[in-house]
């Protein structure tokens, strides 16, 4: 990788280190590093994890202080979001579907949270690039965040923790889906 990078091996192996942190890269003792490789099982675990860790994100900030600065920024994530689909920047728009996500972690005010979050989200991003670029994925994703904080402002944040769950699950789906398929070309 030193090579190929025209790198010193020193970020090579900080890199390395970072990404078998996040469980992206299993780590072998004086052999080496290999990419993980997921099963349906990781998959459907990994999204209902993520789905219970982000409603409970939602349910923690019924309590925050700042609730409307959450509503702003919420709205303002969505309507950016909208926009950049309308005009299919897709790679823009991931930036700001994952910022959907992130604000509820910032707002609920947990640093337990935000460190499960960043533990876990390297993971659940690497399968969602599978499939959120596609434009009928990015689409239902954009009206899912939507509808999630449509349940919040209508019904309160156990309605919208549920939502998420709901949209973390219709995800799994999705990253499945994508995943067979790239598995199957590459068999």
């Amino acid at each position: 990788l030193a090579q190929r990078y025209q790198a010193s091996i020193t970020p090579i192996r900080e890199a390395l280190s970072r990404l078998a942190e996040y469980g992206l890269v299993t780590y072998y003792s004086n052999c080496g590093v290999s990419v993980i490789d997921f099963t349906d099982e990781d998959i459907q675990d990994l999204f209902r994890f993520i789905g219970d860790l982000d409603a409970l994100a939602v349910l923690y900030c019924e309590t925050s202080s700042r609730k409307p600065m959450l509503f702003f920024e919420l709205e303002e994530t969505l309507s950016t979001g909208s926009r950049l689909l309308g005009v299919e920047n897709r790679e823009e728009w991931e930036t700001y579907s994952r910022k959907f996500h992130k604000l509820f972690y910032d707002f609920a005010q947990s640093p337990c949270l935000a460190e499960a979050c960043n533990r876990f989200y390297p993971k659940l991003e690497l399968l969602t690039g599978l499939y959120s670029q596609e434009g009928k994925a990015a689409q239902a994703i954009q009206q899912e965040h939507e509808g999630i904080f449509q349940a919040i402002k209508d019904s309160g944040f156990s309605s919208g923790a549920q939502a998420m769950r709901c949209h973390l699950q219709q995800d799994m789906f999705l990253a499945l889906g994508a995943f067979r398929m790239r598995k199957d070309k590459s068999d």
